[in-house]
């Protein structure tokens, strides 16, 4: 089948699952895929998009006006899928560490484009482009003008050099599914990779051969997920283990008090007009409650210090030094300096605190004490998880938290916090299929 043949079978498929509302007799895939497509949480667009009512005829000209790559791939090899190029050689790394496969191909998504577009192909983005006039759904609309042109990209691909084999960096994204089903139908196998964090965000709904988890808590979230069509199931570390494990090869032991804030930067990426829905409700309400908390122990307690760990997107703002200083003006608080990786350096910090990021879960892969901004309440984590022992809620639970952390050892707080299983070693031990029983 040729690239143009391909093109033309994923935009039948997609006017199939949106010609009409499907009925509840109907096929409950073809049914959730219509629903992630069209309503799915997605960050490929800013929030601006809701409104932008010409958003289709943009993202039409945006695809047609993608450069064709032509990458030098090897046959019979599997092939990686990757948001954009800067992820391709830790998801090398990461495959090449966890499997036996050794030579791997990357295709990037904002780099997927076809050498030529069908009529059929400008018929369906016009008609798209046309919806996105008056559907309040336009956002995710015009997403499937790129996305039908992305999936025929990576299918051509594999066929082309006969790869049967496919990783998908990418899960989150609200096509991840109809990818999948559309590839496993082409007899390739799937293997999807979510990151450490929680799954339920955007993983509620999941088609795969097999899905790799890389935290103890995503063991937690698996048996609350009914719709999940998946074979097998894999343990690996989270996925940038394998860049900072060297620097915890002697167990280095934290110095006592000292505090560590671990931003997720949520007031900038609300500055910059990122989407306020998802995991992102609650963060940056959680984050001021922990950081005015934490001036408040500084000044109580002032034998603690504080090393605030920023977010990338911060360090990029030229007021994020100001946001801090001013903020915690008269105490013994620092800004981590640039070569003071976070994940690098946990153990330069007694205990941590953080609203959200995936360093909750790299930190306690690694053993060390972490607790969890949750003034503002929102559904994670789960109800009878260990992670809820971590949850401050109120200045009184964060002053009695820290001061009893800080004197236990790592061993005696994770008993304590019920969270044996959540070190790497114990966490790669579990058997999924138990925990599914």
């Amino acid at each position: 089948m040729n690239q143009m043949s391909n093109l033309n079978t994923a935009i039948r498929f997609v006017k199939g699952l949106l010609k009409r509302p499907m009925r509840a007799s109907e096929d409950i895939k073809l049914r959730m895929l219509q629903h992630r497509l069209l309503h799915d949480l997605t960050y490929r667009l800013p929030s601006s998009a809701r409104k932008d009512i010409f958003i289709g005829f943009k993202e039409w000209k945006r695809i047609v006006s993608r450069k064709q790559l032509t990458p030098d791939h090897s046959p019979n090899v599997p092939f990686i899928l990757v948001s954009t190029s800067n992820q391709a050689d830790i998801a090398r790394e990461y495959i090449s560490k966890n499997t036996s496969t050794k030579t791997l191909n990357v295709l990037v998504r904002e780099e997927l484009s076809v050498p030529q577009f069908p009529f059929r192909f400008h018929r369906f983005a016009f008609r798209i482009s046309l919806q996105c006039l008056f559907d309040s759904r336009r956002l995710n609309l015009s997403l499937l003008i790129r996305e039908v042109v992305e999936w025929n990209a990576i299918e051509s691909a594999l066929v082309k050099f006969n790869s049967n084999q496919f990783f998908d960096f990418t899960p989150f994204e609200k096509d991840s599914n109809t990818l999948a089903f559309l590839l496993i139908e082409k007899e390739i196998h799937v293997t999807k990779i979510p990151s450490p964090g929680p799954l339920f965000e955007h993983h509620t709904f999941m088609i795969a051969d097999e899905v790799v988890f890389s935290s103890a808590y995503q063991l937690e979230e698996l048996p609350g997920f009914k719709h999940w069509y998946v074979k097998e199931f894999s343990n690996w570390p989270p996925e940038q283990h394998m860049r900072y494990a060297s620097h915890y090869e002697n167990v280095p032991l934290p110095p006592k008090n000292i505090i560590g804030f671990y931003s997720h930067g949520e007031w900038i990426r609300r500055k910059d007009g990122h989407a306020d829905f998802g995991m992102g409700k609650g963060i940056q309400e959680n984050e001021l409650f922990l950081l005015n908390s934490l001036k408040t122990f500084l000044e109580k307690h002032t034998e603690f210090q504080l090393i605030i760990f920023p977010h990338p997107k911060e360090r990029k703002d030229k007021e994020f030094e100001s946001h801090y200083t001013s903020l915690f003006k008269g105490t013994s608080t620092s800004i981590a300096p640039l070569d003071m990786k976070s994940s690098d350096t946990f153990f330069k910090v007694n205990v941590g605190v953080m609203a959200y990021s995936t360093l909750l879960f790299e930190r306690l892969s690694m053993g060390y004490k972490t607790f969890i901004g949750t003034n503002f309440q929102t559904s994670f984590p789960l109800e009878g998880s260990p992670l809820k022992n971590l949850c401050l809620s109120d200045y009184e639970s964060l002053e009695a938290a820290l001061i009893l952390a800080n004197e236990e050892t790592e061993k005696e707080f994770f008993e304590r916090c019920r969270l044996e299983k959540y070190p790497l070693k114990e966490f790669l031990g579990q058997k999924v299929a138990e925990i599914q029983k």
